[in-house]
C-alpha cells in the first residue's frame, strides 16, 4: 500500500463538544484535542461546545468546514437517545471512512476491553473535508487524536485533494 504526506502540512481544525451538560470550562475532551492538535503543529481556529441537537450538529460542522481544513467532534457517539452526532454528521457527508472506526474499536478495545463495542467512533468526508467523531471521553478523545488522527491527517489531506 501505498503512503502519501503533504510535505509540511500543518492544519487548520475545529473542535466541537456535543454535551447537554458541559461547557467551555469543564470541557476536558475539547481541551485534550486542542492541546494535542497544537502541540503537533496544527491550528486550531473554531472551538465551540453545543447540544446534542442534529440540526445544531449540521450546521456547525458546515460553519466550521468553511474555514477549517477538518473538524473534530468530541461526544454523541454513543448509543443512548442522546447520541445524535453520526446520525447529524452522515446526512450531509458525501462517505464514511469506515477503516476509521475500525481502528479505533480495535485500539479501544486494547484499553478497555468489551466496552469499546458501544462506541460507533468514526469519520467522514463532508465537503471533501474529514469530519472525524470520537466519543465524549477525555480518554476516547486522545485515543482518536493520537492514534489515529495525528499520524494519518497528512495522508488524508493528500487523497482528498487529488
Amino acid at each position: 500500500m501505498h503512503h502519501h504526506e503533504t510535505k509540511g502540512f500543518s492544519g487548520k481544525f475545529g473542535v466541537i463538544t456535543c454535551s447537554s451538560s458541559r461547557t467551555q470550562d469543564d470541557d476536558d475532551s475539547g481541551k485534550t484535542i486542542m492541546d494535542l492538535l497544537e502541540n503537533a503543529g496544527h491550528e486550531v481556529v473554531s472551538y465551540e461546545v453545543i447540544i446534542d441537537d442534529q440540526i445544531r450538529i449540521k450546521n456547525t460542522v458546515l460553519d466550521f468546514l468553511d474555514q477549517c481544513d477538518s473538524v473534530i467532534i468530541s461526544g454523541g457517539t454513543g448509543i443512548t437517545r442522546y447520541d445524535v452526532t453520526i446520525q447529524a454528521v452522515s446526512s450531509i457527508a458525501e462517505y464514511e471512512m469506515t477503516g476509521f472506526s475500525h481502528v479505533f474499536a480495535t485500539l479501544s478495545f486494547q484499553e478497555i476491553g468489551t466496552n469499546a463495542a458501544l462506541s460507533r467512533a468514526t469519520a467522514f468526508v463532508v465537503n471533501r473535508k474529514p469530519v472525524f467523531c470520537l466519543p465524549g471521553s477525555p480518554a476516547g478523545a486522545k485515543l482518536g487524536v493520537s492514534g489515529i488522527i495525528l499520524e494519518q491527517i497528512a495522508h488524508i489531506h493528500h487523497e482528498l485533494n487529488r
